[in-house]
């Protein structure tokens, strides 16, 4: 478990596949940048028998406030092949649990802990260009804008321009964010 302030990350139990399965099939709640996907519970709870969702290939994790309620999910991937990278994706369920600093603080401990923990050089994030609260949240963690994919994401009915964020281990080294 990665313990922060105001949040701390922890691995998905099996009690909470009931409460996860909801969370991550309600459209809204996804916004309007992450492609609406639903997934049954079946496929989740074999998910879950299969890896615990961790895996070599994806990595799921659970963010938890103070009052131990689940407010967000984040999980790292490796999206490139041939690249010595591994791309994070995050995500606040409720509204009213935005723009608290809760993804801040998660990304903040989660991309220490895969820079401590794993042999890779960078860390990179995709985040549609109109995405400006996540793209504050990447700033506010020390990731650097790369450059922009058009027309990348397809979400929602609509293709969405995708900015490239990223961290190399020796900044992280260099500033210990």
């Amino acid at each position: 478990m990665l313990n922060g302030t105001h949040v701390r990350i922890r691995t998905i139990k099996e009690a909470d596949i009931e409460v996860y399965s909801e969370l991550v099939n309600d459209i809204d709640s996804q916004g309007e940048f992450l492609p609406a996907t639903l997934i049954s519970d079946t496929k989740l709870r074999a998910q879950y028998a299969e890896n615990g969702f961790i895996s070599d290939t994806l990595e799921r994790y659970l963010i938890i406030n103070t009052s131990d309620e689940i407010v967000g999910l984040i999980w790292a991937f490796k999206s490139v092949p041939y690249f010595d990278a591994i791309e994070v994706g995050y995500q606040i369920f409720d509204h009213k649990n935005r723009g608290k600093g809760y993804m801040t603080e998660a990304l903040m401990m989660f991309h220490r802990y895969i820079f401590e923990s794993k042999q890779v050089n960078r860390i990179e994030l995709r985040i549609a260009t109109e995405n400006t609260s996540s793209e504050r949240v990447a700033l506010n963690v020390g990731f650097s804008l790369e450059g922009t994919n058009r027309e990348a994401a397809f979400s929602k009915g609509k293709l969405h321009d995708m900015n490239i964020f990223a961290m190399l281990r020796r900044e992280w080294v260099a500033n210990k964010i």
